[in-house]
């Protein structure tokens, strides 16, 4: 095994984003969070000073803001970005950087040609962007990749390719008896059935067919209520959805919330009705939580939840078998318990933070022809 460092490398980490846009951000602050600080020394740079920035900070982490300009358009302002991540990369004496998604790659990968370090474009996403993800790909040193339906992405390439799954903090998504309380908050009856869906409200998230799933569950199951935790720029359209099939009262839209753990101890079923899905971080999250699922069979969901062993698989698009599979859940609460027992089993066994760590780790050992040391503790 390799000896640990006498001071820990320096890696400059590329968010795409600087406000939390979904669980590519959550789980890379994870990552940051659970990297061996004997070995390595992240320097985070985000594109605007917002909420990546902040729990950067809350990390002990130094925060770098580098404007990363739309791809569309690359003018001077892109210019200078590329040169300020060069400098920054000297200054910090980086040994890699690893991108955080396209855009952050885009910048990362020209600066660490021109710096002379080897770049990381970690990848979360399923669908192709074509001659772009060819181009970045062709700079990139290695390719992380989230799951089989983001490594397929790649298959002309892949030899470039890792395959490192997201992992969760199985401590803090854990199972625990649910608060009344935060379900009076919610305006849920203490007697209701709740189905609950985490995600951005954005068309690839296929929450119009989750409300109108809702709708067939209510005329044949009347009393179920549903809590959608998140936002985005169709909420106005799917609460008008819910007016208009009557189900107001039924439907919570709770906008996004920090006590996301505490909300899935309320679900009898989770639901995930995507239309693309590159990972899925929330089901994970939900089987830490034995939740028993309900998801789309799509993209890299397949890989997270083993059909009628931690949850029920789906068409997309399909709001009748949405409804009827909550509605089977929903019946057999026995079956209900095995599921979401089953998926805390499948999240402790393969879906780790440590397990995700220990996989980054490996990569930029690899990247850099290091042999990496013993494991440590998690």
């Amino acid at each position: 095994m390799g000896e640990r460092p006498s001071r820990p490398a320096s890696i400059l980490v590329v968010s795409n984003h600087g406000a939390i846009v979904g669980g590519g951000e959550l789980s890379l602050l994870d990552l940051l969070r659970g990297l061996d600080r004997d070995r390595w020394a992240p320097v985070l740079v985000v594109p605007d000073d917002g909420e990546v920035a902040t729990r950067g900070r809350d990390l002990d982490l130094p925060v770098h803001v580098i404007a990363l300009p739309p791809l569309r358009r690359p003018g001077p302002g892109s210019a200078r970005s590329v040169s300020a991540l060069v400098r920054l990369a000297r200054a910090s004496d980086a040994v890699l950087v690893h991108a955080n998604g396209s855009r952050a790659m885009a910048y990362a990968g020209v600066a660490g040609r021109l710096a002379a370090r080897p770049t990381i474009w970690h990848v979360r996403v399923a669908d192709s962007d074509g001659l772009v993800d060819r181009a970045l790909c062709a700079v990139a040193t290695a390719v992380i990749a989230t799951s089989r339906a983001v490594a397929r992405r790649f298959a002309w390439a892949p030899a470039k390719v890792r395959l490192v799954p997201n992992g969760v903090d199985l401590k803090r998504f854990a199972p625990r008896p649910p608060s009344s309380a935060l379900r009076a908050s919610l305006g849920v009856p203490s007697s209701a059935p709740v189905v609950l869906s985490i995600g951005r409200h954005v068309p690839e998230k296929g929450n119009r067919h989750l409300v109108d799933a809702a709708a067939l569950v209510e005329r044949s199951r009347p009393g179920v209520h549903w809590v959608l935790v998140g936002d985005g720029e169709l909420r106005s359209e799917l609460e008008a959805q819910a007016r208009r099939l009557s189900l107001a009262s039924r439907l919570h839209f709770t906008g996004w919330r920090d006590d996301v753990a505490d909300v899935l101890a309320l679900a009898d079923v989770f639901v995930l009705p995507s239309e693309s899905e590159g990972f899925g971080r929330v089901l994970v999250e939900a089987m830490a939580m034995s939740r028993p699922i309900v998801a789309t069979e799509v993209g890299g969901v397949p890989d997270i939840v083993l059909a009628g062993e931690t949850g029920l698989l789906v068409r997309p698009a399909d709001p009748l078998g949405l409804a009827d599979a909550v509605r089977a859940l929903l019946d057999d609460p026995a079956r209900a318990a095995r599921l979401g027992a089953a998926g805390r089993a499948r999240a402790e066994s393969t879906f780790s933070l440590g397990a995700h760590v220990d996989g980054v780790e490996r990569v930029y050992d690899e990247v850099l022809g290091r042999a990496a040391p013993e494991a440590r503790p998690r």
